[in-house]
């Protein structure tokens, strides 16, 4: 009951929904699964090449990856509606974990699966993602899902509409994300590190202990090259394969080979009062609910504007914290390697 697309055009022929969809106020009742990672409701669209978002271009659009993808090697593109059955229960539970007070009820659910796809002149390269429309009563919703990425030069991971700008993203394929864009960004200021390539802070004391997988910690250090030590200062630019069950406690929302000497600066500050606890207090409850969650301490560590060896004048910023979350600014293109995991030694 999956139906693949296998047009000529990179793209599904018209797919009559089920349940009309209200996307930012127009009613749906079509939508297009196109190969290259997007989806369209007034045509199929082959184009491949992300334009920046917001484009408020004539056309609604939903790209969980957009990219250039080819299916004819190894891969698959499928779609499916539901009405009934336990893809409606397990959307109903996913809406209300994350929206606590709605109350809401899914009465029909498309997915669109694109599994295990090539990138266009990259055979056996596997990326799999999914995007998942769920609509009940009053309320729809978009949640994106994302098991294996093979690394990619460029791509797009957006909603675009034509008059309205926005960007929620919830995934749980794997793992629960909840990623987060510059609007959300804890204040980015503090104490800076030194402009030395492959740097890192002094040793950092902690004002309350961290807890870190059965670990308290009472120190850390923020390395230029995208990563948090405990233990001791580290200057590592390539990142290995998790999990790498090596010696060290490691957080590294964006590891890579940063250089701060150009452009950018690597910042830190702690919390202990005032709004950015009320903040934290409020994001952990947000999504975990039943928690009744009240933060009494906060780290931010920022890498803001930071450009890669040995390319001055790209632009990168993020910005992990405690619980840990981490949170995405521009994010220069780069043929590099790069790691996003949270990781404990055994």
């Amino acid at each position: 009951d999956i139906t693949p697309v296998l047009n000529a055009l990179h793209c599904s022929s018209l797919i009559a929904l089920r349940r009309p969809f209200v996307y930012f106020g127009r009613q749906y009742n079509q939508i297009y699964v196109n190969n290259n990672g997007h989806l369209t409701f007034d045509a199929a669209w082959g184009r491949f090449v992300p334009y920046r978002f917001p484009g408020n271009a004539s056309r609604d659009l939903i790209a969980p990856f957009w990219t250039d993808l080819d299916n004819r090697q190894n891969g698959q593109v499928l779609y499916n509606q539901y009405t009934t059955g336990s893809v409606l229960q397990r959307a109903t539970q996913d809406i209300n974990t994350y929206f606590p007070d709605l109350n809401f009820v899914a009465n029909w659910v498309f997915v669109a699966t694109w599994y295990e796809v090539a990138y266009y002149s990259t055979s056996g390269t596997r990326t799999t993602f999914q995007a998942v429309l769920i609509s009940g009563g009053q309320y729809s919703f978009v949640l994106m899902n994302y098991g294996t990425i093979f690394l990619k030069i460029f791509f797009g991971c957006w909603y675009d509409v034509e008059t309205y700008e926005t960007c929620i993203l919830i995934g749980s394929f794997v793992v629960t994300y909840i990623l987060s864009f510059p609007g959300s960004f804890y204040p980015v200021s503090g104490t800076a590190n030194g402009r030395i390539d492959d740097g890192s802070s002094s040793l950092i004391v902690l004002q309350r202990p961290f807890v870190y997988f059965g670990r308290q910690y009472n120190q850390i250090y923020v390395n230029n090259n995208g990563h948090l030590t405990f233990d001791a200062a580290w200057h590592r630019y390539v990142p290995y394969r998790f999990p790498g069950n090596a010696s060290r406690d490691l957080i590294a929302p964006f590891w890579t080979d940063l250089d701060n000497r150009q452009n950018g600066q690597v910042l830190y500050n702690q919390y202990t009062s005032g709004s950015v606890l009320q903040r934290a207090t409020q994001d952990i409850n947000t999504y975990f609910p039943n928690l009744n969650f009240v933060a009494n301490w906060i780290f931010v560590a920022t890498w803001y504007e930071v450009a890669y060896f040995p390319t001055s004048g790209t632009v990168s910023q993020l910005n992990p914290y405690s619980f840990v979350l981490m949170n995405y600014g521009t994010i220069a293109q780069t043929s590099r390697s790069v790691q996003v995991r949270i990781k404990k030694h055994i």
